[in-house]
Formats: structure tokens, C-alpha cells, sequence
């Protein structure tokens, strides 16, 4: 029997697997001829729906994620030849970014002032690459249902989530990484939640193929559903545990959201504007709070230039009312001649964090000297900043330690981890306003719960146009503010002490598992 066939019959039988009671037309579609390659595309368009903010609304959009995904790699199981698996799984990322990351056309199109045209072709550019990664993914799962020779059950219930969050790994660190719609973010609005401060991001993405992957594979349903439903019971059971514990007295938090449109806020005849909109938002907050927060960049000039002045002038107000705040800014090093995206406090301990993870194309430029005459984006003032060096000294917050993360930096745990077990709570500044009325500020607001959920911290998140909001150590949302208007959002956090399993051990056994993956596979193969 030639190989292909025998490929065929021996793996992709639906006998006994959940997901032989849909349709057999369906099936059909999914898998043959011209209309699977629009369904390739189709199925990735459907999973931006299990996120934010839809999932907000009602988790039944988290339970979605499974529909299209569990079809995709029932589809990458059908695949005849390698070109064949490549390309479909590419358009099954084409259609996944193409709407989970669509707020990369406002950035460009909106706030960079570039034509309609050349917006929708950067941003079609980095669809195109970003999706390689599935077709990554699928190539892989076609070489080993192809040159495995064993039952397809036990292995492919083993391959094909492995293979799949190697792939989203992948994605966080090349290039400078864009971790982006991890498959495991969905699962926050679900009982697998549970397992996020054991396992953290990964390891729930891990889990989410696991349970797709019992849809397709050939195992009778009460073998399916049983497992599916231990994992299940497992995650809520786990959601019960209290990582850590409450340390000292509860802060009181004032977030100032100044809202200022992004089209001017870097413009010079804003500035006295801006600066008038935070100290009036603030005039009240001083004397009731803890602590007042200002986001990224807040006041968009050097520190230097308003040091002995504005921000002078701000610390004297909040050592008078014992209060501190806590404010982004860009700094200018004399020393280094450079200047960085910034967090600094005034009225306590004052200390700098400089931003080390920057946003290519939007705080720095690759190539600039070719690029920046093409879009006025890449040439906006804040294009050019420096990146911090890593190990920086903890800001010291009310006598607290604060883990610091500026912008997008908190979608990348592993960046994070060695700070959380001497640190109480975490802080995190933000410019959402260069995605508008978008998919990116739910979804970033997504990203930053599961970093509160995996470290059992209580998190500050402060954005200058929403969403703002204080996260506990669940990962639930305990006061949030409203999108695209000025506003006070006020509450308390908490500081914690004590470390979650995944503070521990990071992405080591995640990293393990590729590395048992790939031996397994040479071994079977060598056998």
C-alpha cells in the first residue's frame, strides 16, 4: 500500500473520537478539495472570538476556542503532503491574525497618518509572518503522522499539544517575540484558570490543545469525556488554593487618566493642556490616597526639562499629604546621551525603571535609515528610545517592592519571574490609545489578569485612554475605568508575600517537554 494511503487508514479513522458525531459533510468540507483551504482560514478567524472582550461578556466565547481549533487539527491530520500542511496551517494563522491583531491598521492608519493603503499592507506583512508559525505547526504534525509508526492515540495525544505550544514559544522570543493570543488566555474564563499559578501561560495552552486534541483522537467518548472532565474538576479544585498571603495594610489607589487624544499628545502646544488635565484630576486624590498613578509617558517631555519646576513642584504636594506618585515619563541620560521610556516615583523613595522590552517600529525602529522616510509612524518622537539593561534595582513603593512593567512588557511573563518572590505587588503603565476602539485594550487587559493569576499578586494597571483597572491576586478585576474618557478610578490593592509553583520553576518544565518530544521522536524513529 503506498505510503499516503496507508497514512490515511491507519491514522485518521473518526471510529470512537467525539468528534465523528458532527456532520460527516462538515468533516468532508474541513478536509478535501478547495473548500478546506477556506475553512483553514475560517477556523482561524473564529478563535479571536474566545478572547477579550468577548469572553468578558459571557465564557461561553472561552468554550468556543475548542470548536474551530479541535477542526484544525482534524484537518491537520488529513493533510496529504508536507506543501499541503505548510500552507493550510499558514491560512489558518492568516485568519486568526488577520482579525485577533486587526488593531495594528488603526496604530498605522489612525494615529501614524499613512495612507489606507500602506496600513493595510504593513499590517497585511506582519499577518503574513506572524501566521508561519501555524504552518510551522502543521508541517510538523504532518512529519510525524507520516514516519511514526505507532497507534495515533497515544501519540498524537502527546504531539499535537506539545508541538503547538513549542510553536507559540517560539513566537514569544524570535524577533523580539510576539506572544500575542496565546491559546491558554481564553482559559481565564474558565475552571482551568486553576492551573495558571501552577503551570502559568503555557502550561494552559498546553492543557487547551490537550483537550481539543481529546475531540479528535480515536478514543471511545466515555474516555474522551472522562478526561476531559477530570480536567476540568482538577482546575476548579486547584482555583481554590490561596497562593499567598496578605502582608501589611491594604493601599489606597487613585488612577489618573488624562485621555488625551493621541493624534496631539506629543505635539507642543498640548503640552501646558496635558499638564493641567493630570494636576486637575489629581487635586482631590492627594489627601485620601496611598498613592497616586499616572500612565506611560503621562507627560510627554524629558524629565530633566521639568525636574526643577512641574515635577518639583508634584513632590512637595506629596510628601505634604504623605502620598506618593508614581508616574511614566521619558528620561534623558546625559551620561549615555540616550533617553528611555521611564517609571518614576515622587514623594517617597524615589527610584527609575527604564523599559528593557521596546516595541519594534513603535519605540524603536529595525533598519530606520530605510524605513523611517516611508511612514510618518516610524518617525513619531518616542520612535527612538533605548532599551533598559536587565537586572535593574526594584522601585520601592510605600516601603513595598513593586515588580515594573511599562506598555506591553507584561505579556512576557519570564521577564518578570525573578522579581516576584521578593516583591509585593506589581505596577504596570500603559498607552493603549494608538489602538482606538479596538480589540488590543481588552486583550492586553486579558494578558495582564493571567500575570496576576500566575504570580498571586495584586496588580496596578494605569492607561492613559482605558482600560484601567486594579486586578487581585485571582486575576479577577476589582474596579476598572471607562474607555476614552478622562476619569478617577479609585480602590485598594493589597500587598502579598509567598510564590505560586510557576514563580518557582517558570517555563522549565514547558522547555523539558520539547526536549522529551524531540528525543521520543528520534528514538521512535532509530527504532
Amino acid at each position: 500500500m503506498p505510503l499516503l494511503n496507508l497514512h490515511s487508514e491507519r491514522v485518521y479513522s473518526r471510529q470512537s473520537s467525539l468528534i465523528g458525531f458532527l456532520p460527516k459533510r462538515l468533516l468532508w468540507l474541513v478536509t478535501k478539495g478547495n473548500a478546506s483551504w477556506f475553512f483553514a482560514l475560517f477556523l482561524g478567524a473564529l478563535v479571536p472570538l474566545s478572547f477579550a472582550p468577548f469572553n468578558t461578556q459571557s465564557s461561553l466565547f472561552s468554550y468556543l476556542f475548542f470548536l474551530p481549533v479541535s477542526l484544525f487539527l482534524y484537518q491537520c491530520m488529513h493533510n496529504q503532503t508536507a506543501k499541503e500542511a505548510f500552507y493550510k496551517g499558514w491560512f489558518f494563522g492568516i485568519g486568526l491574525f488577520a482579525v485577533g491583531v486587526s488593531w495594528m491598521y488603526v496604530a498605522i492608519h489612525d494615529f501614524g497618518a499613512a495612507h489606507w493603503s500602506l496600513a493595510v499592507f504593513f499590517t497585511g506583512l506582519f499577518v503574513l509572518f506572524i501566521s508561519v508559525y501555524y504552518g510551522v505547526f502543521s508541517w510538523i504534525i504532518f512529519k510525524i503522522t507520516v514516519t511514526t509508526k505507532t497507534d495515533e492515540s497515544n501519540m498524537l495525544l502527546f504531539y499535537l499539544p506539545v508541538s503547538w505550544v513549542f510553536c507559540e514559544w517560539l513566537r514569544s522570543w524570535v524577533l523580539t517575540g510576539f506572544p500575542w493570543l496565546l491559546s491558554g488566555y481564553p482559559m481565564i474564563e474558565t475552571p482551568l484558570a486553576g492551573y495558571a499559578p501552577i503551570i502559568g501561560i503555557y502550561g494552559l495552552s498546553l492543557l487547551a490543545i490537550l483537550l481539543s486534541t481529546l475531540l479528535i483522537i480515536r478514543l471511545k467518548a466515555i474516555v474522551s469525556l472522562t478526561g476531559m472532565g477530570a480536567v476540568f474538576v482538577g482546575g476548579a479544585l486547584l482555583g481554590q488554593i490561596q497562593w499567598s498571603e496578605p502582608v501589611g495594610q491594604a493601599l489606597s489607589v487613585a488612577l489618573i487618566q488624562g485621555n488625551v487624544n493621541q493624534s496631539v499628545k506629543w505635539d507642543r502646544w498640548q503640552l501646558e493642556k496635558t499638564k493641567q488635565i493630570y494636576i486637575s484630576l489629581s487635586r482631590k486624590q492627594w489627601q485620601d490616597n496611598d498613592l497616586v498613578i499616572w500612565p506611560e509617558n503621562a507627560i510627554p517631555v524629558f524629565y530633566h526639562t521639568l525636574e526643577n519646576t512641574f515635577y518639583h513642584d508634584l513632590e512637595l504636594q506629596a510628601k505634604k499629604t504623605d502620598t506618593e506618585l508614581v508616574t511614566g515619563l521619558p528620561v534623558f541620560d546625559d551620561d549615555t546621551e540616550q533617553y528611555y521610556n521611564a517609571l518614576t516615583n515622587l514623594g517617597g523613595q524615589q527610584g527609575y525603571y527604564y523599559k528593557t522590552h521596546l516595541v519594534p517600529f513603535g519605540e524603536y525602529v529595525p533598519l530606520a535609515a530605510l524605513i523611517r522616510g516611508l511612514v510618518q509612524f516610524f518617525n513619531l518622537p518616542m520612535s527612538g528610545f533605548s532599551a533598559g539593561e536587565a537586572g535593574q534595582s526594584p522601585v520601592i513603593i510605600k516601603g513595598y517592592k513593586a515588580v515594573i512593567t511599562l506598555c506591553y512588557e507584561d505579556v512576557f511573563p519570564q521577564d518578570m519571574m525573578s522579581q516576584i518572590s521578593t516583591s509585593q505587588f506589581m505596577i504596570n503603565l500603559s498607552n493603549n490609545g494608538w489602538y482606538g476602539d479596538s480589540f488590543a485594550p481588552h486583550q492586553h487587559l486579558e494578558m495582564a489578569r493571567m500575570r496576576a493569576l500566575e504570580t498571586s499578586r495584586e496588580l496596578i494597571r494605569s492607561t492613559t485612554s482605558g482600560i484601567s483597572a486594579l486586578i487581585d491576586s485571582n486575576g479577577h478585576v476589582m474596579v476598572r475605568g471607562p474607555q476614552f474618557k478622562q476619569a478617577v478610578i479609585n480602590g485598594r490593592i493589597q500587598p502579598r508575600m509567598g510564590t505560586t509553583p510557576y514563580v518557582f520553576w517558570t517555563n522549565y518544565p514547558i522547555i523539558i517537554l520539547f526536549v522529551i518530544a524531540v528525543a521520543t521522536y528520534w528514538w521512535r524513529q532509530k527504532k
